[in-house]
């Protein structure tokens, strides 16, 4: 049984390095129940990491002379780092099934470039980079069998994340000429794990496959007067186009003090990659 068991494990993980995922990564924790009835949790985390995104859209541009006609944009977003405190609050409403919400902030930093039609590389957004801005979520987690050591289990969790920050635009048709203005990026991403705790005297490592969801959208608003001292602007806005993907996550949670425990946790995919450490602390 712990054989199979283990090469499933092993065949799914594969699967989900071999996906292509352009996401952001939020720490999810073992996928299993861990509070136990009518009991708290409060934890805190930091996670660092970096994402793709790809955005389609529309944009326009006024060049002095009013606002041309809308034209179709695609946005591409490479390299986005991000990082991320969230506070959490659990409660356990049986023993083998938990639920959470998170609060915290999240920061952006990148360059974003629009692609022009045949591949060509159009305007050139440079410089975001938005300070910590609020967000949000909720989740659950949930115990389906323990065979000896080993605990199977399940998580979903739901994040809502809305950096914003200034940003500058470099003209594919003249890279001195620089408007400025603002960018928002406003998504929600949800994922879904499934896999194996083993459990040791005072530590936990845990891991397996996940399939990760992303929506939301971009706006861009930039204003700049060029030698001839006249007034342009470009608009654009666009849908985070993105399917459901998979990925592959482990880490280790140890006892550190009576109800204190610690964690560090990885999540990785082709084109993606984060890193997290937290602590929770238990009570009833």
């Amino acid at each position: 049984m712990e054989k199979r068991t283990a090469m499933l494990v092993v065949a799914l993980v594969a699967v989900s390095m071999c996906s292509s995922v352009v996401l952001a990564l939020p720490p999810m924790g073992p996928p299993k129940a861990m509070v136990g009835q009518d009991q708290w949790t409060v934890g805190i985390g930091f996670s660092h990491g970096e994402m793709d995104l790809e955005a389609h859209g529309r944009g326009r541009e006024n060049q002095g002379l009013g606002f041309a006609a809308p034209a179709l944009d695609k946005h591409e977003i490479e390299n986005l780092t991000t990082n991320m405190v969230l506070g959490s609050l659990g409660f356990g409403v049986s023993d083998s099934w938990d639920v959470f919400v998170s609060v915290g902030g999240a920061d952006a930093k990148d360059d974003i470039t629009s692609e022009l039609a045949g591949g060509a590389v159009g305007n050139r957004y440079t410089g975001f980079d938005s300070s910590y801005e609020f967000c949000y979520g909720i989740g659950s987690r949930a115990t389906f069998w323990e065979d000896g050591d080993i605990t199977w289990g399940g998580l979903f969790q739901i994040i809502w994340q809305n950096p914003d920050g200034s940003i500058d635009l470099r003209a594919a048709n003249d890279p001195t000429f620089t408007l400025t203005g603002d960018a928002d990026l406003d998504f929600w991403e949800l994922q879904i794990a499934a896999g194996p705790t083993w459990e040791g005297d005072n530590f936990r490592v845990y891991g397996g496959p996940f399939l990760h969801v992303i929506d939301g959208d971009i706006d861009l608003d930039t204003t700049g007067v060029d030698a001839f001292a006249a007034t342009w602007q470009v608009i654009s806005n666009g849908d985070i186009r993105e399917s459901s993907q998979f990925g592959a996550y482990a880490g280790a949670q140890w006892l550190v003090y009576e109800d204190t425990i610690a964690n560090v946790e990885i999540q990785f995919t082709s084109d993606a990659w984060a890193v997290g450490l937290g602590a929770v602390w238990k009570f009833e």
